[in-house]
């Protein structure tokens, strides 16, 4: 559980300013993977082990698929 006294916004600019991560490439990079999938009404995608979910012609989440999961799990070993 992620503790409630650290907003998203405050996570988001520690990324962009003390990690120094490029967070608008990250975005373009989510877009061009699933601009097709949003194009054409698509609820979730799958893609190179990670799965976008689709709400409304947005991204909303994104999670790693069961198989690239047990991956790392095995990796972690």
């Amino acid at each position: 559980m992620r503790p409630t006294s650290v907003s998203d916004h405050a996570v988001l600019r520690y990324l962009e300013r003390v990690l120094e991560i490029d967070t608008e490439a990250v975005r373009k990079h989510i877009h061009s993977e699933t601009e097709t999938a949003i194009a054409v009404g698509a609820a979730t995608l799958k893609r190179n082990g990670v799965r976008y979910v689709i709400v409304d012609g947005a991204v909303v989440t994104v999670t790693l698929s069961k198989k690239r999961m047990a991956k790392l799990a095995l990796e972690a070993k």
